[in-house]
C-alpha cells in the first residue's frame, strides 16, 4: 500500500483493482482505465462483447473504439471497476471464479428473480447485489 510520500501504482490489471488503495484508484477512475482491463474482466466473467458493452452502458461499437483508443472515460471505468468489484465479492463468497459467475449470471429469487449482473449496470442494483453477498457470506437469511 502506498505512504503518503510515493505516488499511487497505476491499474493495469484486475489484480491491481483490488490492491489499489484509495487514492490510486481514484485517480485511475479519473484518467481513465486501461480499454485492456475490458477484456480481462469479460474473460472471468464468461461474457461476449455485447453483454460487456451492456454492462458498461456503451454499445458495442463504443466498446470497439475504446479498446482502439486504450482509455475509458472516468463513467466507463467506474462502471467497470464497479463490475470488478462485484465479481471480486462474489468470488470471495463462494470461493471461486466458477461459482462466482454461474451465480452472478443466474436470476436470483432473493434479488426478485433479477440477474446480478444485469441489475449490476446501476449503483442501486449493485448495493442490492452487495447486500446479498452479505448476507449470504454471514449465514443470514433473506
Amino acid at each position: 500500500m502506498p505512504t503518503p510520500s510515493t505516488p499511487p501504482r497505476p491499474v493495469e490489471s484486475f489484480e491491481d483493482l483490488q490492491a489499489a488503495g484509495l487514492s490510486g484508484l481514484l485517480e485511475s477512475i479519473d484518467e481513465g482505465l486501461p480499454a485492456r482491463l475490458i477484456g480481462e474482466i469479460q474473460e472471468r466473467l464468461g461474457v461476449d462483447p455485447e453483454e460487456m458493452a451492456t454492462l458498461l452502458g456503451i454499445s458495442p461499437r463504443t466498446l470497439k473504439r475504446r479498446g482502439e483508443s486504450g482509455t475509458l472515460t472516468p463513467v466507463e471505468s467506474e462502471r467497470l471497476y464497479r463490475i470488478a468489484r462485484l465479481f471480486r465479492k462474489s468470488t470471495s463468497v463462494f470461493e471461486s471464479e466458477e461459482e462466482a459467475r454461474s451465480w452472478l449470471k443466474r436470476p436470483q429469487m432473493r434479488l426478485g428473480g433479477e440477474v446480478p449482473l444485469e441489475i449490476a449496470r446501476l449503483e442501486p442494483g449493485a448495493r442490492e447485489v452487495e447486500r446479498l453477498l452479505g448476507r449470504i457470506e454471514h449465514g443470514v437469511p433473506a
